[in-house]
């Protein structure tokens, strides 16, 4: 193409297997590799263990869509059947299927060194593969590496209306300002790798060592990433690291940037842990928020939602969603991330589509999306637990309510660090409180109240309790009052709204949700659900109706 701006783009990775097994379409032997016939020769190959990025499909095509002219150019080192290194080179391209003297044809083509039978194509090998591959591509292999080298030509780096930020018009990929392309190109580039990839740009537990190094440059100009010391990157970091750390075994708290502890979760289905989530809070002013933070979900115009959703061993965003759909209290932001249990990655990796940026439960009725329906519950629970602790005008936008002394209590209580206790702890600090709330005479009415009954534990931790008390008074019927709350640092209380409690009253009562109404000298007991891992305080209260209160 006699083009001034024809563009390549290179794509590497080292430190990887390379595309090694048959470099022709021969069986592999026994469970070995068939990376360079999966990439190169097939199409749609599933691989939905959990342990790579999806199937050798969508992204395969993808990349050939990317290219203004449908060709890849491959240059890998592996090992071949033989223990030794080898180089592979072949160029592949891809269009419009055709038909051609009757026959039909895929569109497909490849450029290398035809077999014997002059039937298929096979790429070069050895010294003629590694003479190429130092021509075409700028980054080469050190002695004793292995890894893959791919090379789009044309890459459509202006396709989709995409404009810089302070243009008014479409760029062209050959006709605009070269420095003005480009640097779109970089700023949309780092924007994916970050959205996608910051698993990787977050330290291993007890190292300073990232899973995968990753560079971006263009036209050798390398283009910071960032790191987990500014900006969002360390909040999601942050969440990312607690899990980390929950699963090997540790004990000690993961903070935020800003000093605050991170709680995570077991997400449980049929008393096996599916997934762990992760809750982090954010203090506005206890950061300073970094402008035009593409990781930021709270800044307008952010194209990410609050929940990052993630496969367990590959540690790759899937996505991230906003399955709670509510705006964050005043004063208060919070994101989330949800790691896929290693054992369930092969479920959530098959409810995903041909593009892996999605789970998907709708319309499916099998054990895949039954898995994602119940995450999506259990972690929209959790968050609006630990997040939106109001009980009155919880549907109105934050801006619309009315702010009292007790709604602000317990935004302070949501925002400030909290205990968490481990099951068995939880018991042993509940407290039942025994008030009067009658006017005028103190002793009129009064409600005794037994210690908590545990009745049992939910799949997802919850803990169902059980409390009896009998209510006493002069005449008449009285208003009994059930509150729980969950106890945090200084004193402070988290009201559980009424949903989250499912209250069921035993006995002779009027259901109220959290009221109902009962006789003096009535014996009676209400069950509701406790959060997992918290201290509670458990409040009857009761006082008179019908003009003898």
């Amino acid at each position: 193409m006699n083009q001034p701006n024809f563009r390549v783009l290179e794509v590497s990775d080292r430190g990887t297997h390379g595309l090694d097994g048959p470099s022709d379409l021969s069986p592999a032997p026994g469970n070995s590799s068939a990376r360079f016939q999966d990439l190169i020769l097939k199409f749609g190959v599933s691989h939905n263990d959990g342990q790579t990025g999806g199937t050798y499909g969508f992204g395969k095509t993808a990349a050939f869509a990317y290219s203004g002219v449908g060709t890849i150019i491959y240059w890998t080192r592996c090992r071949n059947h033989s223990g030794n290194l080898e180089d592979r080179f072949i160029v592949s391209s891809f269009g419009q299927s055709y038909q051609q003297n009757g026959v039909q044809y895929t569109g497909r083509h490849w450029w290398g060194t035809k077999d014997g039978s002059q039937d298929s194509v096979l790429p070069l090998v050895g010294v003629a593969a590694a003479q190429l591959g130092d021509r075409f591509f700028k980054r080469g292999f050190a002695n004793g590496e292995t890894g893959t080298s791919l090379l789009i030509l044309d890459p459509l780096v202006t396709d989709d209306n995409v404009t810089a930020e302070d243009e008014s018009v479409e760029m062209d990929r050959f006709e605009s300002s070269p420095a003005d392309v480009e640097s779109e190109f970089g700023r949309r580039a780092r924007r994916a790798i970050r959205s996608n990839l910051w698993p990787k740009l977050i330290p291993e537990l007890g190292t300073t060592h990232c899973p995968m190094e990753l560079h971006l440059e263009v036209n050798d100009n390398e283009i910071a990433l960032g790191s987990q010391d500014t900006g969002a990157l360390g909040y999601w970091g942050a969440g990312l690291t607690a899990i980390r750390q929950h699963r090997s075994g540790e004990t000690a708290a993961v903070h935020s940037p800003a000093g605050l502890p991170v709680k995570v979760i077991d997400v449980a289905r049929y008393k096996k842990v599916i997934g762990h989530l992760a809750l982090v809070k954010r203090v506005t002013a206890l950061e300073q928020p970094v402008k035009n933070d593409d990781l930021d979900p709270s800044q307008p115009g952010s194209e990410l939602s609050r929940i990052a959703l993630m496969r367990g061993k590959a540690e790759l965003v899937v996505t991230t969603v906003d399955w709670v759909d509510r705006l964050p209290l005043a004063g208060l932001d919070w994101l989330a991330v949800y790691k896929s249990a290693d054992e369930f990655d092969d479920a959530y990796a098959q409810a995903e589509p041909p593009a892996h940026d999605n789970w998907v439960s709708d319309g499916s009725s099998n054990e895949s999306a039954r898995i994602v329906k119940h995450t999506k519950n259990r972690v929209k629970r959790f968050v609006t637990e630990e997040f939106y602790p109001e009980r009155d005008g919880a549907d109105a936008a934050p801006q619309e309510l009315t702010i009292t002394a007790g709604m602000l209590a317990r935004r302070l209580g949501a925002m400030l660090p909290s205990e968490i206790q481990s099951p068995d702890q939880v018991g042993s600090r509940e407290t039942i409180k025994r008030q009067d709330l009658s006017t005028g005479n103190p002793k009129k009415w009064s409600v005794e109240a037994e210690p908590p009954r545990l009745l049992g534990t939910d799949t997802d931790g919850h803990q169902r309790q059980e409390v009896a008390f009998k209510v006493s008074g002069q005449s008449g019927l009285g208003r009994v009052k059930l509150a729980v709350s969950l106890i945090g640092e200084d004193g402070l209380h988290e009201p559980v709204s009424e949903e989250v409690l499912d209250i069921v009253w035993i006995g002779n009562t009027r259901y109220r949700g959290q009221t109902t109404l009962l006789r003096a000298g009535t014996r009676a007991a209400v069950q509701f659900s406790g959060a997992p891992r918290r201290a509670m305080r458990v409040e009857l209260t009761v006082g008179g109706i019908d003009g003898d209160s």
